[in-house]
Parts: structure tokens; sequence; C-alpha cells
């Protein structure tokens, strides 16, 4: 009887129920990291970082399975393969991010004397290296709650912008602990610049997503590059500015407001139909 009431729950409530749970593997985690003061290195801090980060997948996975059952499960994981799209989404993965961080850079030397060390050709392997880790334990995989299952369920119920901000908004709450927990880059952070930064990359996110016909692959690998191109640069720097967070995190709401204005709030994408999953169905549809 009590199983059959939590699936039941489940069902009327996947969204707040994946919430829930996400917040409920992540915090504790990031919460034991902060109280004990542990970096990141490999033992039990290393472990307690890589669950705080799994939180939304696990979450994902549990409602899913629960509700719907294991075949929806391998539908939700099976989009993580879905390679076939045009050549053009997976410059646009790898590329954009860059393009934004450079354009950051050149405005920081332009407008404010602040320089960065020009990497070397030798660091590409650590780059290409730093882009695999951050697509399966540096963020990545976030992507399997974000957008594999929140995103097209809020887009059932409300147009593609919509469901953009009102995930942005979790999604960066979500991270709310890392600001206090040693190590986290949040830690050194501005949280204003974060937040902006954080809803106009959950706009561009849906926009990769739906233009995609739903491929959480290209999801996760712009996701990976993001925090690649972010966190080298830290390095080469040295450390972070909040200069350089600002003038990225409004290059990034410009590039948001373009594609809300050429794509349109909607479906934020040219197929003219958002991605969806309605209740009962984890496989995504078409809604116009």
């Amino acid at each position: 009887m009590a199983g059959s009431s939590l699936i039941q729950t489940i069902e009327r409530w996947p969204l707040p129920v994946f919430v829930f749970l996400t917040v409920a593997v992540s915090w504790p985690a990031w919460g034991v990291l902060a109280v004990y003061d542990l970096e990141p290195g490999i033992d039990l801090a290393g472990v307690l970082w890589l669950l705080g980060g799994l939180g939304p997948p696990i979450a994902a996975v549990v409602v899913v399975g629960l509700s719907e059952g294991i075949r929806a499960v391998r539908q939700l994981l099976g989009r993580l393969v879905m390679w076939r799209v045009e050549r053009r989404w997976y410059a646009v993965a790898i590329l954009l991010p860059g393009t934004v961080v450079i354009a950051a850079l050149i405005i920081d030397a332009l407008l404010y004397d602040l320089s960065t060390l020009l990497p070397s050709f030798g660091l590409l392997p650590l780059f290409i290296g730093s882009i695999v880790a951050n697509m399966l334990i540096g963020g990545g995989l976030e992507e399997i709650g974000w957008r594999g299952f929140a995103l097209p369920r809020l887009q059932a119920e409300y147009s593609a912008l919509t469901a953009s901000l009102l995930l942005g908004v979790v999604w960066i709450a979500w991270h709310a602990p890392l600001f206090v927990v040693p190590g986290a880059i949040q830690a050194e952070l501005s949280p204003l610049p974060f937040l902006i930064q954080g809803l106009a990359l959950a706009v561009v996110f849906t926009w990769l997503y739906n233009s995609t016909r739903g491929s959480l692959l290209l999801v996760v690998l712009l996701h990976g590059t993001v925090n690649a191109w972010l966190t080298s640069v830290w390095f080469l720097r040295g450390g972070v500015s909040s200069t350089t967070l600002w003038v990225f995190a409004g290059l990034l709401g410009v590039i948001a407001v373009c594609l809300v204005v050429v794509y349109g709030r909607e479906t934020l994408s040219r197929h003219h139909r958002q991605i969806a999953v309605t209740p009962g169905s984890e496989t995504p549809e078409h809604r116009t």
C-alpha cells in the first residue's frame, strides 16, 4: 500500500519529486564537504563531490523508473547516444563557449586591462581531456536530469522560453551550497553574475536540445565544453576574476536574447515544435 501511494505521488508530481530527490542527494554530500572543510581528492571527499554532482541524473532515473518502468529509463538514457544530428550542432556545442570566452577576454584586455596568458598547443590534449572529464564527472551528466527529464516536462506546459527560465532558476538554486564549499569554483564567484549566466545558458541549452530533436549527447557536450573553457581560463589566470564573469554573463545574455528573437519564445528552434513529454510517457513528443 505504501509503495503504491509513493508511486501515485510521483506520477502526480514528477517534477517536484525530481527536485526534492535532487536536493536530497546533492546537498547533504556538499554539506559534509563544507562542514568538514574537505577539498576535492581521490578519497571520501572525491566520492562526496561526485555524489553531489550526480544528484540530478540519480533523481531522474529514480522518478522515471518508479513511475514508468525500466523501459522508460532506457529511453531516457538512450538519448545520450543520439549522435546523428547535423554537424553544425557539434560545432555549436564545441565552439560557441570558446567564442564567448575569447570575446570576454578581449573585452577584459581592451577595457579593464586584464591580461591572460596564451596557452601553447602542447596543452591541447589536456584541454580535450578536460572537456571529456567535464562531460562525465564535471557537470555534463547533470543534463540527464535537467534537460533530459525536467525540460521536456516543463515544455509540455509552458513555452520553451518560460520552461528554460523556470529550469534555470532551479538549476542555479541547486548550486547554492557550493558557494560555501572549499575548493568549489562557485566559492570564488559572485552569485548575481552566476545567476545571470545560468539563466542565459538555460536558454542556450534549450535551443540546442530542441534544435537537435532531444539529443542529450549534444547538451552534455555543450555543458562539458562550457566548464572546460572557463576552468582553463581560471587556470591560465591563476584565479577567478569577477569582472570576467560579469562580461561572460553579459555576452551570454545578449546571445540568449538574440536566440529568442530569431527562433521565437515558443519553441526556440526552427522546427516550430518543442520537445515535450506528456505524463506517463518518457518518449519525447514534438508539441506545436
